[in-house]
């Protein structure tokens, strides 16, 4: 194998990946496993051309707290050997469907490029995603029809490598091509549902580093690192990056690493919003670093989240603890307006299922939920010029009788947007909140 060939087709050439995926090949080489990758930009900008000055190569600045402690590394990437820009390099791209080398793809081209779009005639360079690598798959098919393809998309939907394959097998057909091209997908394709989970906040404008002076592309990220990839034990040989010094994990499901994200990052995350900028704070790290929300944070796990995850107790609590590490990572200010955008549609998949079941077991809404609650529909009421939300959220917030006390607002809006009619704990929620306005 040469030292410069390639074995990875890598879609993205943003922060994530570069402080995701690259690490764990560097990881990979270091166990005298080289594993090269091209890197294809999809979209507009310099990024790929300017990073070719720099040979491909740049830093990853991992700061931040593990286990309790402050870590802060900078480590070189190298893995990176080549680039190409669609659609200009599109004869490049399809020759690597002719090399065997080539057997992993890995995407991020986000939820927005994820998506199915009606082609035009199979001949011309297909627009999205799907439909470029399901014409790349079919140059694959006839030039190295024996070959494995293993695709591993990053992006954050739910069944991501399902959603792919769906589309590149209907592709496919509106294409008109063979029974035997998708039958051959089926059989030598094998495209994995996963979920990535990493804070990658991008440059370090913030931070002093010598690195900076001659690197362009340094990104900044947490210690944190995990990737479930669903799958069985026969799926390991395929996935080399199960071997690196990240989290990654393959199991046959990773539903319920799905849900426990959801339930305990991003609903610690949607319970403090409103809160916190009800009160003035301005960041997470902010928030939790007051102890008297830290203490509420943590009864919220106990008595509210965990209930509802199905799973250990204390392989929650070691979750919940590292995400407490992420929230408090003094080289990182995630600010609560950015997580404030479209709060109601976050509150009703992240929150409100927790609100379901504990009013199923116990016959009331939990308490220290409802504060997160109350507190997200005061800050509507309260500020409106500050909401980052639907025009649909906006209009009922402005349908709301402005003859109503604050409190009946909440309860008023509590009842017709969440479907939560409990109203003697709303009340006490609004009790606990409403004297603290200035």
């Amino acid at each position: 194998m040469k030292n410069n060939s390639i074995q990875i087709l890598q879609f993205g050439t943003g922060n994530f990946l570069r402080a995701f995926i690259e690490p764990m090949v560097q990881d990979l080489i270091e166990k005298d496993i080289h594993l090269n990758i091209c890197m294809i930009q999809s979209t507009g900008g310099k990024t790929l051309e300017n990073l070719k000055k720099q040979n491909f190569e740049y830093h990853v600045l991992t700061a931040g707290l593990e286990n309790g402690e402050k870590v802060e590394q900078i480590r070189k990437i190298t893995c990176i050997k080549d680039g190409l820009i669609l659609p200009d390099d599109s004869d490049k791209f399809f020759s690597f469907a002719s090399i065997p080398e080539v057997k992993w793809i890995i995407s991020n081209v986000t939820e927005a490029g994820m998506i199915w779009k009606t082609e035009g005639n199979f001949q011309e360079f297909a627009e999205s995603f799907a439909g470029r690598l399901t014409q790349w798959l079919f140059r694959r098919f006839e030039s190295l029809p024996e070959a494995e393809t293993v695709i591993l998309p990053c992006e954050l939907l739910p069944e991501n490598g399902n959603i792919l394959k769906s589309y590149v097998l209907k592709h496919a057909e509106n294409w008109n091509q063979s029974r035997d091209f998708s039958d051959w997908i089926n059989r030598k394709c094998r495209f994995f549902n996963s979920l990535v989970d990493r804070i990658v906040p991008g440059f370090p404008h913030h931070l002093n580093l010598k690195e900076k002076e001659t690197d362009s592309f340094i990104v900044q990220t947490e210690p944190y690192c995990f990737w479930a990839i669903e799958g069985n034990e026969e799926d390991r040989k395929y996935l080399p990056f199960l071997g690196s010094k990240a989290e990654v994990l393959l199991t046959e499901t990773i539903d319920f690493y799905s849900l426990r994200k959801i339930r305990i990052l991003n609903g610690l995350h949607t319970f403090m919003t409103g809160k916190g900028l009800l009160k003035g704070f301005e960041t997470v790290g902010e928030y939790v670093n007051q102890p008297e929300n830290l203490e509420e944070l943590h009864s919220l796990l106990e008595t509210e989240i965990f209930p509802t995850l199905h799973a250990p107790v204390e392989e929650l609590r070691k979750y919940a603890a590292q995400v407490i590490d992420r929230f408090r990572n003094p080289f990182v200010s995630h600010k609560l307006a950015d997580i404030s955008l479209n709060s109601t549609a976050k509150f009703k998949s992240r929150l409100a299922p927790i609100f379901h079941a504990y009013l199923e077991k116990n016959k009331t809404l939990p308490p220290i939920a409802t504060r997160g609650l109350v507190g997200l529909i005061l800050f509507y009421l309260r500020f409106p010029e500050k909401v980052k939300d639907t025009q649909e959220v906006t209009d009922f917030y402005s349908s709301i009788p402005k003859e109503l006390s604050e409190a009946y607002q909440v309860i008023f809006a509590s009842s017709k947007l969440f479907g939560l009619t409990d109203h003697q704990v709303i009340q006490k929620a609004c009790q606990d909140l409403l004297p603290k306005r200035d």
